[in-house]
């Protein structure tokens, strides 16, 4: 597909070339045209050059392109990263690619899924192939040492970020071909992309200047911060003004947790989000390069703690991304905290002196935790140090209330990492054991009373053969500080009350108590076995 421009006048098609000092036409025609005298006569009648030899420093003189030497101009890669590959020659031979590795006309690069090249032109133009793409090179020509360059490529699925250098005459061109469009720049910004489907979907995104876009005859100038998206065989669409810039200005400058996680409020006609990540402050190589449905990004994970630019743009209803919202950070989340056992988030304990455990990570080589009873940590209660411990018990009993603990790990290295998130815990006492009076003995029952708890505590209370508890008489659960054996047998029995607390932790057995029946009542039991006997007849 041709592309094609704002029209020109002629004079456009000639490279107009300043005169130096020491200048003369026969050497100016033997560096630029492609014939010798011959040229150079007809040079110096389209001038009107009346002196060869002595030319005015300063004055213009016309070159017309097609009068002009073309030389080859190999691209250069630039910046590799991932899986990519080239495909060179006319056997499209496979091979690794390098930094300073150049090709040529008819050669592709080749990257996957998680690739990125960085591909720079004779005139200083780059490309930055992104994952899962392909490009072929079909023009790659200079003017020779004017800055004019022919550069034509063809995108023949996934996605280029272009930056063109402006023109420097008329033979200056940068072309990106698509199976449904071509567009046509000079010292422009975009995004193209190529969907390789049953029916192929080009999209172009101008992020500085403009951007000529043709398909199916028609061809479309598409400005700054719009976008256009032309289908196979038919016109370009009507550009569209692109998304604007996400807010991002919420979002943290250090981060101190894995794996990563960034929200940003929603875009009005945002369908997905790309969300793009590169070391340093630099984006031309990608760590991660992907698209989420939520205005969040959560589970990312990555290698090194340093220094990060995170990109994100939104992306429409037609596909087409937006503009650019650039975020750095610093990555500090190394070595990582240990993970805490115990106690369990928000766990009530009833022990002044509470054990705090937690695991082990590969990399530890001591640790530090934090003890306090505000979240803010300020003051600490304890800031202890440890070498090989993975649990620590405080040195003096805790008064009720809430606490508040938080571990670091150091490293062989001696190098201290971020706090892990603050775990909490409440300390209560256990109720106290029920201070019981002397039991009442009758020939009906065994009646026990106790003192009365706090509002919502119950009682357990436990009646046994023996001073050890293993023969339970009576094991039961009661609201009020009360409780009678009905009947009891002849013998001797033992007695303990406990307190129940309203979360249902036990609290310590009273002072056993033993309670002995007399004999004396021996025929009240006969009399009572006799009548079950006869029932039974």
């Amino acid at each position: 597909m041709a592309l094609f421009g704002v029209a020109a006048p002629s004079w456009a098609n000639d490279y107009l070339y300043t005169v130096r000092p020491g200048d003369t036409l026969w050497d100016l025609s033997d560096k630029y045209m492609k014939r010798g005298v011959a040229a150079t006569r007809r040079l110096q009648e389209l001038n009107r050059v009346d002196d060869p030899e002595h030319l005015q420093p300063g004055s213009k003189l016309r070159f017309p392109i097609r009068w002009m030497k073309v030389q080859p101009a190999p691209v250069t890669i630039k910046l590799v990263s991932g899986e990519s590959y080239a495909l060179v020659g006319e056997a499209q031979d496979q091979r690794p690619l390098q930094a300073g590795q150049t090709l040529n006309v008819g050669d592709a690069v080749v990257t996957g899924p998680g690739g990125n090249v960085v591909l720079e032109f004779a005139d200083g133009s780059r490309m930055i192939l992104r994952g899962d793409s392909r490009v072929t090179f079909d023009t790659l020509s200079a003017y020779g040492d004017t800055g004019m360059a022919d550069t034509r490529a063809r995108l023949q699925r996934g996605r280029v970020d272009a930056d063109a250098e402006p023109s420097r005459g008329p033979g200056s061109r940068y072309e990106i071909h698509t199976p449904a469009a071509a567009s046509a720049v000079r010292g422009t910004n975009y995004r193209v992309s190529a969907e390789a489907a049953a029916a192929p979907v080009t999209r172009v995104e101008v992020l500085d200047g403009t951007v000529s876009v043709s398909a199916a005859g028609r061809a479309r100038n598409v400005p700054q911060a719009f976008g256009v998206r032309a289908k196979q065989g038919n016109p370009p669409d009507p550009p569209r003004r692109l998304l604007p810039k996400p807010d991002t200005s919420a979002l943290p400058p250090v981060l101190e947790r894995l794996p990563v996680v960034f929200q940003w409020p929603a875009l009005a006609g945002a369908t997905a989000y790309r969300i793009q990540i590169g070391s340093g402050a630099g984006l031309d190589t990608l760590l991660v390069d992907q698209t989420v449905s939520d205005a969040r990004v959560e589970r990312l994970q990555l290698a090194q703690d340093g220094q990060y630019s995170l990109r994100v743009r939104g992306i429409d209803q037609a596909g087409l991304e937006g503009l650019d919202a650039v975020h750095g950070f610093v990555l500090n989340a190394r070595p990582e905290p240990p993970a805490s056992i115990h106690p369990t988030p928000e766990e009530l304990l009833r022990d002044p002196r509470p054990e705090l455990r937690w695991t082990t990570p590969e990399e530890a080589a001591g640790y530090r935790l934090q003890l306090a009873d505000n979240p803010d940590f300020a003051p600490t209660l304890v800031d202890s140090e440890s070498t090989d411990r993975t649990s620590f018990r405080p040195a003096a009993g805790l008064a009720p209330g809430t606490y508040y603990w938080r571990l670091a790990t150091r490293d062989g290295s001696a190098e201290l990492g971020p706090f892990g998130d603050a775990q909490s815990f409440t300390y209560q006492p256990p109720p106290p054991s029920p201070k019981s009076e002397l039991p009442q003995v009758t020939q009906d029952a065994i009646s026990v009373r106790w003192s009365a708890a706090e509002p919502g505590q119950r009682y357990r209370v436990q009646f046994a053969r023996d001073s050890e508890f293993k023969e339970l008489v009576v094991d039961e659960q009661v609201a009020d500080p009360e409780y009678s054996l009905l009947a009891p047998a002849a013998g001797s029995y033992y007695l303990r009350v406990a307190t129940v607390a309203a979360d249902g932790y036990l609290g310590p057995f009273s002072t056993t108590q033993r309670i002995d029946i007399p004999y004396r009542h021996w025929w009240r039991t006969v009399l009572i076995l006799l009548g079950g006997a006869l029932l039974l007849l």
